[in-house]
C-alpha cells in the first residue's frame, strides 16, 4: 500500500539546484560536515527536525483543519503545547517555518523533510488563508484556530511560502492559489493591519495606501514576481508592479528603513516621501523578505534597490552608536538578532566587508534564539505529569526554530569558511 498512499516524485538533486541558483543564490548549500562547529550546527538542525516530526505522532496533530501544521509554543507546567491559549496554539507561519523546511530538504533531497514542507505548504494554503469574500488574500495570524485570530495580513498567505512546492511540483492547486493572490493589495482598502497599534490618523484610499516594507509588500511582491515568473494572466501587471515598487522603496529616504510608504492601486507606485523616517520592526524581514530580496536582488538589475536593502541588513544589528549616526536616530527596541544573523551574512557576501561576516557568527552564537548551552536532546515524558507518554524538549519554540533553521542554514551556506 506504501506506493498508492505515498505519491512517487520526480526530483533534481540538491547540487542541481544550488547550481541553477533557484530561490535565491547562495542561500543554501548541501551539508557539510568537515569540521566541529559545521557538523555541531549540522546535527542541531536534524535535531529540530527530528523533534517536530516525532512530536506530529506524539500530540496527534491530525484532522481535516489540522493536518500539515504544527504549535507555537511550549507549556512548560503542563508539559503540553499551548493548544488553548490564544495566540500560541497553531503556528500559522509564524517567523517562516515553511522556509526553513524548503530550504532544509532543497539543500539535502530527503524526502522525509520533503513530505514534512508539503503537508505544511497545503495546509497553510488552504486553511489558514480567506479565499473568499472581502478577506480573500489575506492569512490569520497563529491562535486556538487557524482563522480565529483578528490579525488579518498579507505575511501568512504570502506566496513565497508556496513558490517552492509548485515550482518542484507543478501542482496546479497550489498555482492557483498563488495566482489568486495577485490582486491581494485590493485588501489594503477593506483591513489596515496596523489599525490596533496606529496612532496617527488614518482612512485607506484607492491612492494611498499604508503598506509596510516588510511583511506587507514581501507578502505582495512574493505573487507579482511568481505570476511574472509563471507568465500567467496578469504577469504583465505583476511584472510591473515589482518593478514599480522596487523602484519606490529605492527611492524613499531611508529606503527600508522608512518602514512604509503610501501605494497607488491603480498606478502600483510608492509615492516618495518628502520626510525621512526611522521605522523598523522586528518582524519585517522574517517572514521572507530576505530570501526575496536576493532573488530579486539577482534578477532584477536596480542598484538603488540593492543599496537600500544591503543598507537595511547592515544596520538591524548594528549598534545603536552606528544606527544614529547612519539615520540620526537609532533603530528602537528590536529583537531576533539570531534570526537577523542571515542578514549580516548575505551583507558581507554582497559587499566584501570581513567585519559583518564576524558579526553574523557573533549574533547567531551568542544575542538570542537557540544557544550552543542548550540541552540539545528531549527527556522522556511520563506519568503522572501527562496523559500521553512520549518525550518533550521543553526549551523549543517554533519562532526560534525557524529562525535558527534559517540563520544556520544561510550562514553555512554564505559564510561557511569564515566560522569563528
Amino acid at each position: 500500500m506504501q506506493p498508492v498512499r505515498v505519491l512517487p516524485q520526480l526530483a533534481a538533486p540538491p547540487k542541481q539546484l544550488i547550481e541553477a541558483k533557484v530561490f535565491g543564490p547562495g542561500l543554501y548549500a548541501e551539508p557539510d560536515r568537515s569540521t566541529p562547529a559545521k557538523a555541531k550546527i549540522e546535527g542541531h538542525l536534524d535535531f529540530l527536525f527530528t523533534y517536530y516530526k516525532d512530536q506530529v505522532g506524539q500530540r496527534r496533530w491530525y484532522g481535516f483543519w489540522d493536518y500539515g501544521d504544527f504549535m507555537h509554543t511550549y507549556d512548560t507546567v503542563r508539559h503540553q503545547w499551548r493548544y488553548d491559549v490564544g495566540g500560541y496554539a497553531w503556528d500559522n507561519s509564524e517567523l517562516s517555518p515553511d522556509l526553513w523546511l524548503w530550504y532544509a530538504y532543497l539543500r539535502s533531497g530527503r524526502s522525509d523533510l520533503f513530505r514534512f514542507a508539503e503537508a505544511l505548504t497545503r495546509h497553510t494554503g488552504e486553511v489558514d488563508v480567506y479565499h473568499l469574500g472581502k478577506w480573500a488574500g489575506l492569512g490569520t495570524r497563529h491562535g486556538v484556530q487557524h482563522f480565529g485570530d483578528s490579525a488579518k495580513q498579507q505575511r501568512i498567505a504570502n506566496t513565497t511560502y508556496r513558490r517552492f512546492y509548485y515550482f518542484l511540483t507543478a501542482d496546479e492547486r497550489v498555482g492557483d492559489l498563488m495566482h489568486a493572490n495577485v490582486d491581494s493589495d485590493e485588501t489594503f482598502l477593506v483591513l489596515d493591519p496596523q489599525r490596533k497599534v496606529r496612532t496617527d490618523p488614518y482612512t485607506p484610499g484607492r491612492h494611498a495606501l499604508s503598506i509596510g516594507f516588510g511583511t506587507d509588500w514581501s507578502g505582495l511582491v512574493s505573487a507579482w514576481l511568481t505570476e511574472w515568473e509563471r507568465k500567467g494572466p496578469k504577469w504583465e501587471t505583476g511584472k510591473a508592479r515589482v518593478l514599480s515598487t522596487m523602484e519606490g522603496i529605492a527611492a524613499q529616504p531611508n529606503g527600508f528603513v522608512q518602514g512604509s510608504g503610501l501605494y497607488d492601486l491603480d498606478t502600483g507606485t510608492f509615492a516618495v516621501a518628502d520626510q525621512p523616517v526611522v521605522s523598523v520592526s522586528h518582524l519585517s524581514a522574517v517572514f521572507g523578505l530576505n530570501e526575496l530580496c536576493a532573488e530579486l536582488i539577482h534578477l532584477v538589475d536596480m542598484p538603488k534597490f540593492k543599496e537600500v536593502y544591503l543598507d537595511y541588513c547592515r544596520y538591524f544589528n548594528a549598534t545603536k552608536a552606528e544606527q544614529a549616526a547612519r539615520y540620526g536616530t537609532d533603530l528602537g527596541t528590536l529583537l531576533l538578532f539570531q534570526g537577523h544573523s542571515r542578514l549580516d551574512a548575505y551583507a558581507a557576501v554582497q559587499t566584501g566587508d570581513a567585519s559583518l561576516a564576524q558579526r553574523a557568527w557573533t549574533k547567531f552564537y551568542a544575542s538570542d534564539g537557540y544557544t550552543e548551552s542548550a540541552p540539545w536532546r528531549t527527556e522522556k515524558l511520563t506519568g503522572p505529569v501527562t496523559l500521553v507518554e512520549g518525550s518533550e524538549a521543553s526549551w523549543v519554540s517554533s519562532n526560534d526554530t525557524a529562525l535558527y533553521g534559517l540563520a544556520a542554514i544561510e550562514n553555512l551556506a554564505l559564510l561557511g569558511g569564515r566560522m569563528p
